[in-house]
């Protein structure tokens, strides 16, 4: 009997010293996520590193154009990010993903928790749901935290549209910039919406964009495009 008593003291001390440790270790525990950014400077720092996701184009409401993008987001300096985009297409005569554009963005934190974002590049753009011309742009905005989990900025700028009739989409002008950006679980989100107006004389022409960016970690650009492609595929069949 006392042998009984005695082993079952043994085996609750045991239960006891292997809950204190696994209290300590987290073994068999779920861990708790990653703490929200509590500043800018904590967001540009979470989404350091290489993303690739999609682009959907919107102008004027109507869906023009759908890109895939690889981002490297670096910081080159303690309060500087350098984010890099580049878009690219997947055409059917094309053995590889061929590059479409590129943009830079240059975020400089400021000490009033605010960052102020240059940004330029090139690429295409769809005045219509069709027709695709060749742009140029700069832009600048200032952005803050909004909620836990974002950055919301406004700005403005210049965009220059080659192959428009009587040289219109020269000196065109960028104008209610805004961009939200979120980050999600590992799902960085932007939304990009701007007017973009147009003048000849005394004629002016406004085309509004919207910019719809999702993204993953990763940096396999080929393999998410031909994923893509083979969904698309099945769906049609």
């Amino acid at each position: 009997m006392y042998r009984h008593t005695n082993g079952i003291r043994i085996l609750r001390i045991a239960a006891a010293s292997l809950a204190l440790i696994i209290s300590y270790t987290g073994v068999g525990y779920a861990q708790k996520p990653a703490p929200p950014p509590k500043d800018i400077q904590s967001f540009f720092s979470e989404i350091s590193g290489e993303w690739i996701g999609t682009v959907d184009q919107y102008t004027d409401a109507v869906k023009a154009d759908t890109k895939y993008f690889h981002a490297t987001i670096k910081q080159p300096s303690t309060n500087t990010y350098v984010a890099v985009f580049e878009y690219y297409r997947l055409y059917k005569n094309a053995q590889a993903p061929v590059q479409i554009g590129v943009t830079t963005m240059t975020s400089v934190v400021t000490p009033n928790g605010t960052a102020t974002n240059t940004i330029s590049g090139n690429g295409d753009v769809f005045i219509d749901p069709k027709t695709s011309k060749h742009e140029q742009h700069d832009l600048s905005e200032v952005m803050h935290m909004t909620g836990a989990t974002g950055l919301i900025g406004k700005g403005s700028g210049k965009i220059n549209v080659s192959g428009i009739a009587f040289g219109a989409g020269k000196n065109g002008k960028v104008t209610e910039y805004t961009s939200a950006w979120t980050l999600d679980k590992d799902v960085l989100s932007i939304n990009e919406q701007f007017k973009v107006t147009f003048k000849v004389l005394f004629f002016a022409k406004h085309y509004n964009i919207i910019y719809n960016f999702k993204a993953k970690p990763g940096n396999n650009i080929a393999a998410l495009m031909k994923s893509a492609a083979g969904s698309a595929t099945s769906t049609m069949q």
